[in-house]
């Protein structure tokens, strides 16, 4: 019997293999939707992946940036494409577990219109101030704002950004006020401008800045400290010990995709993350590479929903 269990599944994987071989996939450019501003991390990742993988693969594979409503422009045009192959969405955390659980009107259905591919990369986040702020520590940060209640500011430039100042406003007791923004570039200039009191970010999209002294992290949102920003202490390590929050970014497909293309695109993408050229963008990014399963990276997404729901419940946080 596990024989023919064995034999049965070999066939089939052969069959769907056979199948791929001989539709030829991909007969024409591939498409990635960022749903981003051009220039981020997440967009220059993308492009590197893109090209990367398109000799493999033998055709182009085109980026295209779909920017608005919180990612939520980018994540439907892919949810309401063919599920054949030719689009994917490049996802974060803030354009896919987040939007569900801040807002009350979601023009997708995460678990229903999207396949999983792979993820790319773990994407560390800071809380970050100018480099003239006077707030050099959290504790320095935290004490201001409870002396002044309701007129320091925090950038709002995605969803999960907002979950966690919100979070630590109520953590911490104080009462930070957000700002939104459309994107993080836009963030970055007002706090350099003295308008931000504090700015969570990426630390892909904040090196540059950090780097050139420009601004300074106070503390990593994550469990660990980043190998990139050794001497910056974890919010848990400040006593916050349920403050943790993760970037990731991947790539996922309209419900309905063939497997065998779900796992072509996944083949490529693993081969390409462990390629020299990928490695040193993400070091210059401060990314890490990290490439789940299609079921792995649904796990993971389902997780982090349950866990930033009840974070969004404790701190709150009402859906707009």
């Amino acid at each position: 019997m596990r024989c023919a269990k064995l034999s049965l599944i070999l066939t089939v994987g052969l069959a769907c293999t056979s199948a791929l071989a001989q539709s030829g996939y991909p007969t024409q450019p591939i498409r990635f939707v960022v749903p981003f501003t051009p220039g981020n991390s997440s967009d220059v990742t993308a492009r590197a992946i893109a090209q990367k993988i398109a000799g493999p693969l033998g055709q182009p594979v085109v980026v295209e940036n779909k920017p608005g409503a919180n990612g939520g422009i980018g994540m439907q045009t892919v949810a309401r494409s063919k599920a054949d192959g030719y689009t994917f969405a490049i996802s974060t955390v803030s354009t896919t577990v987040v939007p569900p659980i801040i807002s009350k009107s979601v023009p997708f259905d995460l678990f229903k219109d999207f396949i999983p591919v792979a993820t790319m990369a773990n994407t560390p986040l800071l809380i970050t101030v100018s480099s003239d702020s006077p707030y050099k520590s959290i504790s320095d940060l935290v004490a201001a704002a409870k002396k002044a209640p309701g007129t320091m500011t925090y950038g709002n430039s995605a969803g999960l950004y907002r979950i966690a100042m919100e979070a630590m406003n109520h953590y911490a007791g104080i009462d930070l006020m957000g700002i939104p923004f459309k994107g993080a570039s836009q963030a970055t200039t007002e706090l350099l401008a003295g308008r931000l009191t504090v700015n969570p970010d990426a630390l892909g999209a904040a090196a540059p800045m950090l780097q050139g002294k420009r601004t300074r992290a106070l503390a990593v949102m994550g469990s660990t400290r980043s190998p990139s920003l050794p001497g910056v202490p974890t919010m848990q390590e400040l006593g916050y010990k349920e403050f943790v929050f993760n970037g990731w970014l991947g790539v996922l497909a309209p419900a309905g995709t063939p497997q065998p293309i779900i796992d072509r695109i996944h083949k490529e993408i693993a081969e390409a993350v462990k390629s020299p050229e990928i490695l040193s963008l993400y070091a210059r990014l401060g990314m890490d590479p990290a490439v789940l399963s299609p079921q792995a990276y649904r796990e993971e997404m389902k997780k982090d929903f349950a866990r930033y729901s009840a974070v969004a419940q404790r701190a709150g946080i009402e859906k707009e």
